[in-house]
């Protein structure tokens, strides 16, 4: 595939033992060229993507918005699509295209399709989270040959990324709010469109990674995890009480990401040492891996990961009819319903992933496509042993203006070899997403502690 690489990003280099930070002349174009985050301030030459001018403000109120509910109404409700993208002229459009994107529609001619949007750059950071992404410019570096990261806290670790590796630590150390409570449900769609709902959680999630009564001194020095999330289960009744509790490190060679289980009918906390890599979620009837998780979760190591630059692309964005539809409204078939998504050009950061020799993953090679202005949200492929596509997955993004917190929710994965797909959080129908200013105590996230609020 043709990439068109821009100017940043031209020169591709392979991560090594130690990745030093950028100089200070190029960290001097944040704020400048860049935003504070290092995506380009200037639209593209087409005028098709826009420059950025802020973002949307915390002032915004939309109709039917209410804060602190859960849910974000849609401040683009009037926009009108520009095209639509079906079989009928898919390849025209086919470079701005994810391979699993095609594959959909060539798979679904009659009913899966690409309603495409203006676009809107619409992601606003608080300044702390500004301050500290421009600080982290010249200070940030990978260690353990791409493995984990010095020196990084409070904002985009690598907002000028040079190898594949920071780019990906870009995506999981992202801003996407200090603390949150998600309730939400997950639900596996056969190939016939026959929908089972394998899991209402109740999600708490903290990111001391961007616990403002730390700095980077007491971040590091502490060891304490960069992101803990704690599941407990409501839903459906053969897993009601069940939980599970992972913590992630910014050096998972020092500190190993770990996760537990909490088993209701044992009444018994046990570690999970599989719940990684391409070890299958239980709740995704299989259709979903641990490092698929956000695209790619956990450690990095049985990938060679390469940066291929920048790239115009065609991706779910500013989905908020997506966040707050219900399941009957987006399972409608053998794929989700293609009237509810809304799509954008944007600018991305690629990366492709190839299985290191020796080392072993169902999905030998895959390619990540992460938003510049909100890193966590994007669209990946992957590939099989045999060389056909495999996997598609997608994270529709959508702003919490009021918060000033750039969001991805409501992902969900395509398996090409099954036709089943997992819709991993639907919020619709639930509580929503509640965001908090304090987190909790370090102490919240234990084995101990999954116990008692499993139990409750």
């Amino acid at each position: 595939m043709k990439l068109r690489i821009t100017i940043l990003a031209a020169a591709i280099l392979t991560a090594s033992a130690a990745h030093a930070a950028v100089s200070p002349q190029e960290a001097a174009e944040l704020g400048k060229t860049l935003t504070p985050w290092g995506a380009e301030i200037a639209g593209n030459a087409a005028g098709t993507i826009p420059a950025y001018t802020g973002g949307l403000p915390t002032s915004t109120n939309p109709p039917g918005f209410k804060p602190d509910s859960g849910f974000w109404a849609n401040p683009y409700a009037d926009d009108k699509p520009l095209f639509v993208i079906d079989a009928t002229n898919v390849e025209q459009y086919a470079d701005q295209l994810s391979e699993s994107t095609k594959e959909l529609i060539k798979r679904f001619p009659d009913t899966y399709k690409v309603t495409v949007y203006p676009s809107r750059r619409s992601a606003n950071y608080p300044d702390w989270v500004n301050d500290n992404s421009i600080a982290n410019a010249t200070r940030c570096k990978t260690i353990e040959d791409g493995l984990a990261v010095q020196g990084c806290f409070g904002g985009i670790p690598f907002p000028i990324p040079k190898t594949g590796n920071e780019v990906v630590w870009n995506a999981q150390l992202a801003y996407i709010g200090a603390s949150f409570l998600t309730s939400a449900q997950g639900w596996y769609v056969d190939a016939k469109g026959s929908k089972v709902l394998t899991g209402g959680i109740n999600n708490r999630g903290d990111y001391q990674y961007y616990n403002k009564e730390l700095d980077l001194e007491k971040f590091e020095s502490s060891g304490v995890f960069n992101r803990a999330q704690l599941n407990v289960y409501t839903s459906p009744a053969r897993n009601v009480g069940e939980g599970n509790l992972q913590k992630f490190y910014a050096n998972p060679i020092k500190n190993p990401n770990a996760t537990w289980a909490y088993s209701p009918g044992q009444r018994r906390v046990r570690r999970a040492p599989d719940a990684e890599y391409d070890f299958p979620v239980s709740t995704s009837g299989g259709s979903m891996l641990y490092d698929e998780i956000y695209m790619y979760s956990g450690k990095q190591d049985r990938y060679d990961i390469k940066y291929l630059g920048k790239k115009e692309m065609i991706i779910p964005y500013n989905n908020y009819d997506w966040m707050q539809a219900s399941p009957d409204e987006l399972l409608t078939g053998p794929h989700p319903n293609a009237d509810v998504m809304r799509w954008e050009l944007h600018r991305v950061h690629v990366v492709e992933l190839t299985l290191k020799p020796g080392m072993r993953h169902v999905q030998p090679k895959r390619r990540l496509y992460y938003d510049e202005d909100m890193p966590s949200t994007g669209m990946s492929d992957a590939w099989d042993a045999s060389g056909k596509l495999a996997k598609g997955i997608y994270t529709p993004s959508w702003q919490m203006y009021d918060k000033q917190i750039p969001h991805g929710s409501g992902a969900w994965t395509y398996d090409f070899a099954t036709g089943v797909y997992y819709h991993s959080s639907i919020l619709g129908g639930s509580k929503g997403l509640i965001m908090y200013d304090k987190l909790q105590p370090v102490s919240y996230f234990t084995p101990e502690s999954m116990a008692r609020q499993s139990q409750r």
